[in-house]
């Protein structure tokens, strides 16, 4: 209910309503409360690719230990009959607690095939080149990273950069750069190309041994990369420096393999010690435990059978 008062203006006559605020302001909704605000055609039904199901499909995997395939049903067989060996059980209830010992052994050596396999082919698959640049501080542009795992030798490194040597690196001495950076640069590799030449030409090098002639080759490729030389400038037109790629991992090929080293190491280290398969492990090891203990009471105990007592009750006659 609302009144006039003497200026006109309407005030409502209900009391509570006098001592309610007026600038009320609502909470803000959270992350989730927004998502189910919105209506079902805006809301996130999943991955839609391929890539993106493959994916979510795994989300429930833990260790992925049972969900091995067994080899064979004839593998299986030859296990549980090893076991029924083993135990020779009598009586149903003996030949029920034997299959279960024989399940939990099975479960135990399927865990212990994945860790196995797990661990095989981390020695086996390459190290993927995105976590070998960051490892190595890789100075070049993502669409080169692909070479620290093409399988060439030191040797095939080297041909490959005697030959860019002697094909772009003779320049000239009558030419000169108007821009003197370009012209510093340029001194430095008629400097030393000579040497050059003859290191690079060499079938097997050895860089500790030339160690004053790769830190100024170093300091040639790494102007070149800069674009302050005239074989950085040549490579920056054709706008392909995988030659210069090259003579980095030619330079750095003892670091990228302590890293590919370490990063396998990490990995079967990372699978040994995976804590959901040591809950598998300690799992089967418990259960396996109760299966043998039930198995050995009821196979010590003495069960007379009804003949037994029989030939105990019948006395002898004189």
């Amino acid at each position: 209910m609302y009144s006039s008062n003497q200026e006109g203006v309407a005030v409502s006559t209900n009391p509570l309503e006098q001592f309610a605020p007026t600038n009320l302001k609502w909470p803000k909704l959270k992350k989730e409360e927004k998502r189910l605000k919105r209506p079902l055609s805006k809301r996130s039904g999943g991955p839609n690719t391929p890539e993106g199901k493959s994916k979510s499909a795994q989300n429930s995997i833990k260790h992925g230990g049972y969900s091995l395939v067994p080899r064979s049903r004839e593998e299986f067989a030859r296990f549980e009959q090893q076991v029924l060996g083993s135990f020779q059980p009598i009586g149903v209830v003996q030949n029920q607690l034997v299959s279960s010992i024989t399940f939990t052994l099975w479960r135990k050596k399927l865990i212990q095939r994945y860790v196995d396999e797990a661990h095989d082919s981390v020695e086996i698959d390459d190290v993927g080149h995105r976590q070998l640049a960051c490892l190595t501080e890789f100075p070049f542009a993502e669409r080169y990273q692909y070479q620290l795992n093409v399988n060439e030798n030191d040797g095939v490194r080297l041909q490959r950069l005697a030959k860019f040597w002697a094909n772009n690196c003779n320049l000239p001495s009558d030419t000169e750069s108007p821009v003197d950076v370009i012209a510093a640069g340029d001194e430095r590799i008629r400097e030393i190309y000579s040497e050059g030449t003859k290191v690079l030409g060499q079938s097997v090098v050895h860089q500790a041994m030339h160690e004053s002639f790769f830190y100024a080759l170093d300091r040639v490729m790494l102007e070149a990369r800069e674009c302050r030389n005239s074989i950085g400038l040549k490579l920056s037109r054709s706008d392909d420096i995988t030659e210069l790629v090259n003579y980095w991992i030619y330079r750095n090929s003892l670091k990228i393999s302590a890293a590919r080293r370490q990063t396998r190491e990490d990995q079967a280290l990372r699978i040994l010690c995976d804590p959901k398969i040591d809950r598998a492990l300690s799992s089967s090891d418990a259960s396996l435990q109760k299966q043998l203990e039930a198995f050995w009471a009821i196979k010590e105990r003495d069960i007379e059978t009804g003949r037994e007592l029989l030939n105990r009750l019948v006395v002898p006659q004189v």
